[in-house]
């Protein structure tokens, strides 16, 4: 748990040097936001998304180990030089207001130490035994593989947070690998949520407040797997927090000029993060439709210079995403098959790849047969809604009542004269993620972001419509809605006091390392390569390893040695 403090010191103290530069040198090219509008959050954001496209990068070409993260500690240097000034003046008035605010203080040193707790101890979560952990060890040998799908299909599943976990688990000082990544996820945007809160009776209106308590119920949810470096995780951090910007911007700034500079710049900020957000699971694509907002603002403002800056910085920072799926792969979205524009030797064979397309979408639907794929909503809905635990079924309650909500909401605002494009973007947005992940892989934790925000925004944004209008009919629904979520944070509430009963000894100072595992060799062209037995753990300190022998079995080397990659016999 010691162990994990440190690390989450030295993930923000890199982080926030790495952002203050970025942000500095993209001064000059492009609105970017102020201090004010980003906060901490925002530049340890920066950073973090930053390093994270340096990892990918870096990766393509080399290993990530010591001298990946030697270069980049260096820039973080240089920008903590650099930036001095300004970090100081952040801090220091950060450091000040804790200071005059004691309970605000002790709020946050508690998230921190949960974060840490629950980061040190615990069972892994079962993807991170099959792939996570391998395919971070094999970014820390070798980098990117060409066809390394064809040893594990998991393996194509590219994500962006993967390399940026790699460029923290610290293993090239010879200690057992960090997996600190996710918890620190966790205290960064729980600390931002809490903090924001703080300030809930300053508020016109609360739809940017509730957002900010669906990052603590989605913290609590996956409290107990902080331990995981989880592209799920990672990703519905990520997709909380920019959504919670944007709302918390658009109902809480006063910006006096239309269309200003300073509102390009952080919906411009945050339409870059939604762009690389998909680069950590390709589930969040539908969250890009924020960015129309900044576009029509520089299309209407005529700024064809900062416009065509900002497509390029989005494009850049999604690049290596798709260069890493053509190495992995053989395509350019991996296990999407209407893009198949490469023939390449190491590419996984399209019957592989639609295998495992249905397979996902089967185990969403609760089907588990790939034979259905193709079946009917009327065919799969009721076995899917049969699946469903009590408190989950309570949550989608909650979406046909948030919706309704919103529809009243939006009544109101059109009558008074009070709508904003915005808020109205929001929920398209809202929408338009849960209908993608509704058609495609309804599994819950795939869309959980999207199933907290609606219904809470929801509640958030009529309050005042409530107390202007005495409405009972919002207030019913309103409490219909939190005596859902009182199903939801009971059951995972209860999770987590079980969790600590059981791990509460133990770990106090060095966190628990990845499982090990049991895996038995097999001889690949004289390459040996690891295969998890019964367990299916792909242990991290076997390596190169595979969850499954008949995959194993149907893939050969490209040349002599493992750094020429596999392909599919």
């Amino acid at each position: 748990m010691l162990i994990v403090l440190f690390s989450f010191a030295y993930i923000f103290a890199v982080s926030l040097c790495t952002g203050f530069l970025v942000n500095t040198l993209l001064k000059k090219l492009i609105p970017v936001p102020d201090s004010g509008s980003l906060g901490i959050t925002g530049f340890v954001v920066t950073g973090l998304v930053t390093m994270s496209v340096y990892a990918e990068v870096f990766s393509i070409f080399y290993r990530i180990g010591f001298l990946c993260h030697l270069i980049m500690l260096a820039v973080a240097v240089f920008g903590a030089v650099y930036c001095r000034t300004r970090i100081k003046s952040l801090l220091s008035d950060a450091l000040s207001s804790l200071s005059r605010e004691g309970t605000k203080a002790a709020v946050f040193a508690a998230v921190i130490i949960a974060a840490a707790f629950f980061t040190s101890r615990g069972s892994f979560h079962t993807d991170t035994g099959i792939y996570h952990a391998q395919a971070i060890r094999i970014l820390e040998e070798v980098g990117v593989l060409r066809g390394l799908g064809n040893l594990q299909l998991h393996f194509a599943y590219n994500s962006a947070y993967l390399p940026l976990c790699a460029l923290f688990t610290m293993s090239f000082l010879g200690i057992d690998a960090l997996h600190t990544m996710t918890g620190f996820f966790m205290a960064l945007f729980c600390i931002y949520a809490s903090g924001g809160l703080w300030e809930f009776g300053r508020h016109e209106r609360h739809g940017g407040d509730f957002s900010r308590i669906a990052i603590l119920i989605y913290a609590l949810t996956n409290m107990t797997g902080l331990q995981s470096p989880a592209t799920d995780y990672g990703t519905m951090f990520m997709t909380l927090y920019i959504l919670s910007a944007f709302i918390c911007y658009a109902e809480e700034k006063i910006v006096l000029m239309k269309d200003s500079d300073k509102d390009i710049a952080f919906y411009g900020y945050l339409a870059v993060l939604s762009i690389f957000t998909v680069s950590m699971k390709l589930s969040a694509a539908a969250l890009v439709l924020i960015s129309l907002l900044p576009l029509v603002m520089l299309v209407r403002t005529k700024k064809w210079k900062e416009l065509s800056l900002f497509l390029l910085i989005g494009f850049l920072s999604f690049l290596p995403y798709m260069v890493r799926n053509v190495i992995i792969s053989g395509y350019l979205f991996y296990p999407v098959g209407a893009i198949d524009i490469f023939d390449v030797v190491w590419k996984i064979p399209a019957e592989y790849m639609k295998n495992d397309a249905d397979q996902i979408k089967v185990w969403g639907r609760c089907l588990y047969d790939v034979g259905r794929a193709d079946d009917a909503i009327s065919s799969w809905l009721p076995l899917w809604w049969d699946e469903k635990q009590h408190y989950e079924k309570m949550l989608i309650y909650s979406q046909f009542v948030g919706f309704i909500l919103v529809l009243i909401n939006l009544f109101y605002r059109i009558r008074e004269k009070k709508i904003k494009a915005p808020v109205v973007l929001f929920y398209a947005t809202i929408f338009l993620n849960l209908a993608m992940w509704f058609f495609t892989a309804p599994f819950i934790r795939y869309g959980l972001a999207f199933l907290l925000l609606l219904p809470l925004c929801a509640i958030g944004d009529t309050c005042d419509i409530l107390v202007r209008k005495k409405s009972i009919a919002i207030a019913v629904l309103s409490a219909l809605i939190l005596i859902n979520f009182c199903s939801w944070i009971d059951d995972y509430f209860m999770d987590s006091a079980v969790f600590v009963k059981h791990y509460l000894a133990g770990n106090y100072v060095f966190p628990l390392p990845f499982e090990r595992g049991n895996m038995y060799e097999y001889d690949m062209d004289s390459l040996t390569v690891y295969v998890a037995g019964p367990d299916e753990v792909n242990s991290y300190y076997s390596f190169p390893g595979s969850c499954y022998g008949d995959m194993v079995e149907k893939t050969e080397l490209i040349g002599d040695d493992l750094k020429g990659g596999f392909k599919a016999k």
